[in-house]
């Protein structure tokens, strides 16, 4: 099934084609948050995370939106034993939602591979809020998944490069907004200027600021990967 929206379908699908299947777990959830119109982690976008997971071996993951509970499970996957996640939501049944998932899915791990599952913590709050908070107790993450209120993301950032290694690894999704963020602000209808706008703050900030080696990726609806530059 393609949902890509940057590829065209016939690339998008030879694609997905050639990456592993998920545990029967994981693609039931991830269809049933299709039917739902529950906005998760598109096909493309999931195996580039698969990778990063797989290669760098993090530790300590923050996620930043958990809608139901999917891309924290997707990650948890292919983490490290003794690997911890973190993920803030604040939508009441979402975070509820997310909850039930990520227990069924930890009794689904350990029942499928006869080991603890890396550990998910749910926190239902505020992005901006427990971001702070985090930041006031000088926590730091190996990896940071960005995937909240496109509207607040540059605003996100500011507080994420508290929480960032040298070494840290940050994927913010959904940053092409099928492709509008590429033209003027003019074509762009009344209602979702504002979006427009703060992505387009949020790519400045990633690619002008200076603080960050970043690169932009045409998966899903569009993918960005920074790390902070090396003194």
């Amino acid at each position: 099934m393609n949902d890509s929206l940057l590829v065209n379908s016939h690339i998008s699908d030879y694609l997905s084609s050639l990456q592993p299947d998920l545990p029967d777990f994981l693609e039931n959830l991830y269809q049933k948050a299709r039917t739902d119109r529950v906005p998760v982690i598109r096909r493309e976008a999931q195996s580039f995370l698969r990778f990063v997971c797989l290669d760098r071996q993090p530790l300590k993951v923050l996620e930043i939106g958990t809608a139901i509970g999917f891309s924290s499970c997707l990650t948890a996957e292919f983490l490290p034993a003794g690997a911890s996640i973190l993920t803030v939501e604040k939508d009441d049944a979402r975070y509820a939602e997310a909850c039930e998932n990520t227990a069924a899915y930890a009794a689904d791990y350990e029942k499928r591979r006869g080991c603890g599952c890396p550990s998910i913590t749910c926190v239902h709050d505020d992005a901006e809020a427990f971001l702070t908070t985090l930041s006031d107790r000088f926590e730091q993450f190996d990896l940071i998944f960005l995937d909240a209120a496109k509207a607040q993301y540059p605003v996100y950032l500011g507080l994420i490069r508290k929480l960032m290694k040298p070494d840290s690894v940050l994927i913010a999704d959904n940053v092409l907004q099928e492709g509008s963020v590429a033209e003027s602000k003019f074509t762009v209808t009344r209602r979702d200027r504002t979006i427009h706008l703060r992505m387009r703050e949020f790519i400045e900030m990633l690619f002008r600021s200076g603080e960050y080696d970043s690169m932009m990726l045409p998966l899903g609806d569009g993918i960005a990967v920074a790390k902070l530059k090396r003194v």
